[in-house]
């Protein structure tokens, strides 16, 4: 009866014992997949940001270079107003046609200080349609004409330097471009359905005609962010406030059901704000798809290892009833029993060691997905191994590798390098390669690229490698960068425009310069001509005053001496500004006459005071010295 007693209260301990042990394994494999799912939201968001902050710097210098470009268009386009293109309204119209053509533009116009506006086709009343402030420009103004419509219209107004026409002063020049042709020269298209690309005004009129990637119902952002509720530490007002301010950052919210995040910073001379957004929750589903597997599966086996413990347990009841005769047998049974509880533990750390793993690849493969999208080639590099392995590559690229292969980091770009990039880059990219120069650039940026020329099979192509830093949870004290993520992409074709138009104002300038020689040439040729009869006349005159004793006579030619050399200095003067012009005046340092001075000044605007009735007075210091020197 103890015996019994005995063995039904072992009984209730094991089936006691065993719930617990089950109930702890399903509750550690829930609340580690849970801790495992907040891991992996935090790495995307970390990883997201990344993303957002390279696309969005990336984007925004190519809206302000484009935008630059058309400025610098328009003043080259103004240096070329030559006189004859003033002469009436005809041929200022003939020369706006001209600008048109040359920098093939939809409308380049003038305003002059009344509000009416020139173009190539007559003039317009219709000032009150811009936002230009047209008496008051004295820089560049970007502005938008229309923005509450689907036409909308960049318009970009310089000044003009007052230009005389027709009896109208001309005060500022501008061109008006196409939204979508603006837009297309851009290229804010998106080429997935998670990351979106914008331009909004600092009132949140959106330059497209898409909001929140579609998402949206409203034309302004500001006004649907009203709608979203905001993550921790980010507010509607903080946006605003960004916003209005032209102050790059960065909010996350949850629209209609979706985790989204808006990294936004100003565009340079504008008050626009260029917008990245990413969708997190297309990313995060597919996490949480492959997280919820993993938790199944670990629920599952911990199901499992609670039937194998109760077996177990029940297997050693019985053999304690078998065994209560004999003390050996029982000791041998429970060293075995420890034996096999040792194996499970080791079983069970080696399983939860595999889905650590597990989840850090899967980390790793959603980030090398989000940031492969503009790259021809994607690595993760281990500096202090020297150690690359390929997660991304076009078949049509040279350091083509099977995705996950090993190749040595430093020989292989040094082999590419010289293969491929041409001579005149070749140092610099081996120098930006060189671990150490690394390390030292990415602590102070964290994204370093170098642009480069390489030629493959005869034919030259741009190519840009960039490096990120890639930091571990356990490398973040020491502040050496350890390993980063390296891409290589092309950028042929922007590089090639760029030269393109560079050489087209290069041509222009020199247009101009020959143009501004030739003025000079005629000035200088003309000067001289002047010379030969004003040497004459005085000559003459000079005779005058040596025969001639009356003494009006030798007043008039008194004056008539002292107008001509003022006249000849004039002449002297305009040779003087076409030597500046040629780059050829030369500076003399001589002794002169105050006294002689003074009175030529006063013998040239005597009679114009006398005529007007107005006395004109000269004092001189009498201590002062009669001699200068200048």
């Amino acid at each position: 009866m103890k015996t019994d007693n005995k063995n039904n209260k072992v009984l209730s301990t094991v089936i006691i014992g065993c719930a617990i042990i089950a109930f702890i394994l399903i509750l550690g494999t829930f609340l580690l997949g849970r801790k495992a799912g907040n891991d992996t939201k935090a790495a995307v968001r970390n990883v997201s940001l990344m993303y957002l902050s390279e696309l969005a710097e990336r984007r925004e210098q190519v809206v302000s270079a484009t935008l630059d470009d058309y400025i610098r268009d328009m003043d080259a386009a103004l240096g070329l107003v030559e006189a004859k293109d003033l002469a009436s309204i005809e041929d200022l119209q003939a020369y706006q046609l001209k600008m048109k053509q040359l920098y093939d533009l939809d409308k380049f116009a003038f305003i002059d200080t009344k509000g009416t506006i020139y173009t190539s086709r007559g003039t317009r009343s219709d000032i009150d349609q811009y936002q230009i402030d047209y008496e008051n420009l004295t820089e560049p103004e970007i502005s938008i004409k229309n923005p509450h419509s689907r036409e909308k219209k960049v318009i970009i107004a310089v000044p003009a330097d007052n230009l005389a026409v027709d009896g109208h002063t001309l005060t500022v020049c501008f061109m008006d471009i196409d939204m979508n042709t603006m837009l297309r020269n851009v290229s804010l298209q998106s080429d997935n359905s998670t990351t979106f690309c914008n331009i909004y005004t600092e009132s949140g009129i959106a330059l497209t005609d898409m909001v929140l990637g579609g998402l949206a119902s409203e034309d302004n952002l500001l006004d649907a962010m009203k709608r979203a509720d905001y993550e921790r530490g980010f507010s509607y007002e903080r946006m605003i406030q960004e916003f209005s301010s032209g102050v790059r950052g960065v909010v996350s919210f949850t629209y209609n059901g979706i985790n989204e995040t808006l990294y936004y910073v100003p565009i340079h001379g504008t008050d626009w704000m260029l917008t990245y957004l990413i969708r997190e929750s297309i990313i995060s589903e597919q996490i949480n798809t492959i997280s919820q597997s993993i938790i199944t599966r670990s629920l599952i086996q911990s199901i499992l290892t609670a039937v194998v413990l109760a077996g177990m347990f029940v297997l050693i009841l019985f053999q304690q009833r078998q065994s209560t005769k004999a003390q050996v047998e029982r000791e041998v049974s429970e060293a075995e029993n420890r034996m096999k509880q040792q194996e499970l533990e080791e079983q069970l750390a080696m399983q939860e060691e595999l889905l650590e793993q597990e989840k850090k690849r899967v980390e790793q493969d959603n980030m090398i997905t989000a940031l492969t999208s503009d790259y021809r080639g994607v690595y993760y590099v281990n500096l202090d191994s020297d150690d690359a392995i390929c997660y991304k590559c076009g078949d049509d690229f040279t350091l083509a590798f099977e995705t996950g292969a090993h190749f040595p980091f430093l020989s292989t770009l040094t082999e590419y390098g010289n293969n491929y990039v041409t001579e005149q880059y070749r140092d610099k990219f081996f120098k930006f390669i060189n671990p150490a120069s690394i390390r030292q650039s990415l602590d102070k940026e964290k994204v370093i690229s170098l642009r480069y020329l390489t030629k493959k099979d005869g034919r030259e192509s741009y190519e840009m490698l960039s490096l990120a830093g890639v930091h571990k949870p356990d490398e973040m004290d020491d502040q050496i960068v350890h390993a980063v993520g390296m891409g290589f992409s092309d950028i042929d074709e922007q590089m090639r425009e760029a030269m393109a138009r560079s050489e087209e104002l290069s041509q222009a300038l020199k247009a101009a310069e020959d143009a501004n020689r030739a003025k000079s040439g005629f000035v200088s040729s003309m000067s001289h001509e002047i010379r030969t009869p004003i040497t004459a006349i005085l000559g003459m005159n000079e005779m005058i005053r040596r025969e001639s004793r009356d003494e009006d006579i030798l007043s008039y030619a008194d004056n008539i001496n002292t107008a001509g050399m003022s006249l000849l200095g004039i002449i002297s003067d305009i040779l003087d500004f076409s030597k500046i012009e040629a780059g050829r005046l030369e500076i003399v340092e001589d002794t002169y006459s105050l006294r002689a001075l003074l009175n030529d000044l006063y013998n040239l605007i005597q009679f114009r005071s006398e005529a007007k009735g107005i006395d004109l007075l000269i004092k001189a210091d009498k201590n002062h010295s009669l001699r200068a020197f200048g």
